[in-house]
C-alpha cells in the first residue's frame, strides 16, 4: 500500500521535460538622437525596445520645436506604439500633430490582412506590410510600407549599399547603408541591428539628420523620459520632408 500511496503522488506531480529551458528574461533598451538640420539640433526621437519572450514593444517618440526670436514658428510631436509577436505586427497605434495639423492611426490584424484606421478610414493592406518606422532594419526585403503619421501605404525600392565607415555622435562606426526610395526616401545607417542614423531631404532641399546619442539598457519595467526638444539655431522652419 505504501508504494502504491508513493505511485500516485508521484504521477500528481507536474511533469517537465529534463531538458527544458527557462524563458529569456526580458530585456529593454533605450536610445536617443539628436534630430540635425544643417549643423543646429532641432529635436530629438526616443525608441524604447521591450522583449518578452516571443513579443517585441516599440514605443518610438519624436519632438521637434523651433522658436524665431523666442516665437515658436514650428513644433512636431509623434509618438507611436508598436506590438510584434513571433514577427508579426499585432498592434499598432500612432498620434501625430505636425504644427497643428492631427493625426491618429491604428493598425490591427485580421485573418488574411491588416486594416490601418487612418484618421477615420479604413485601409486594407497585406499582413506583411510593415511601418516605416526603421528601428530595425527587417524592413530590408519589403516592397511596400506604412506611413507612421498618416496610414498612407508607399511603394518602396530598397537598396543594401553595404557597410561603410561613418562619424556618429563623434565616434567612428562601421554601419550598413540602405537607401530607400519610391514613395518615401530615406538614408539609414545601422550598426547590427541599431539604427545609428537616419537622412532625409527636405523639400527645400535641406539635409536632415537623425544621430544616436544614447543607448542604454533598462530594467524592463522602467520608461525613459525624452529629453526636451532644443531650439534650432538658424531663423528657419524645417520643411516637411520629400516623399
Amino acid at each position: 500500500m505504501r508504494k502504491a500511496g508513493l505511485a500516485l503522488a508521484l504521477l500528481a506531480l507536474p511533469l517537465c521535460p529534463a531538458d527544458a529551458e527557462t524563458p529569456p528574461a526580458a530585456t529593454k533598451t533605450h536610445q536617443s538622437y539628436d534630430i540635425i538640420r544643417e549643423g543646429n539640433t532641432i529635436g530629438v526621437n526616443t525608441v524604447d525596445v521591450e522583449r518578452r519572450g516571443d513579443t517585441v514593444q516599440v514605443k518610438i517618440g519624436t519632438k521637434i520645436l523651433v522658436k524665431v526670436m523666442f516665437i515658436e514658428a514650428y513644433r512636431f510631436d509623434h509618438d507611436s506604439t508598436e506590438v510584434w509577436k513571433t514577427g508579426q505586427l499585432v498592434s499598432f497605434n500612432s498620434e501625430t500633430n505636425d504644427n497643428g495639423t492631427k493625426h491618429k492611426v491604428s493598425v490591427t490584424p485580421g485573418t488574411d490582412k491588416l486594416d490601418i484606421l487612418a484618421d477615420g478610414k479604413h485601409i486594407d493592406a497585406p499582413l506583411t506590410l510593415r511601418p516605416a518606422s526603421f528601428w530595425d532594419k527587417s524592413f530590408d526585403s519589403q516592397k511596400e510600407l506604412f506611413d507612421p503619421q498618416n496610414g498612407k501605404r508607399l511603394a518602396v525600392q530598397i537598396k543594401d549599399l553595404g557597410d561603410e565607415k561613418i562619424t556618429v555622435n563623434g565616434a567612428q562606426r562601421q554601419a550598413r547603408h540602405y537607401k530607400v526610395s519610391g514613395d518615401l526616401s530615406r538614408d539609414v545607417w545601422y550598426d547590427g541591428d541599431i539604427l545609428v542614423r537616419l537622412k532625409l531631404v527636405g523639400s527645400d532641399h535641406s539635409v536632415i539628420d537623425s544621430d544616436l546619442t544614447q543607448l542604454a539598457s533598462l530594467p524592463a519595467d522602467d520608461t525613459a523620459t525624452p529629453a526636451p526638444a532644443k531650439n534650432a539655431g538658424k531663423n528657419a522652419t524645417p520643411s516637411p520632408a520629400k516623399h
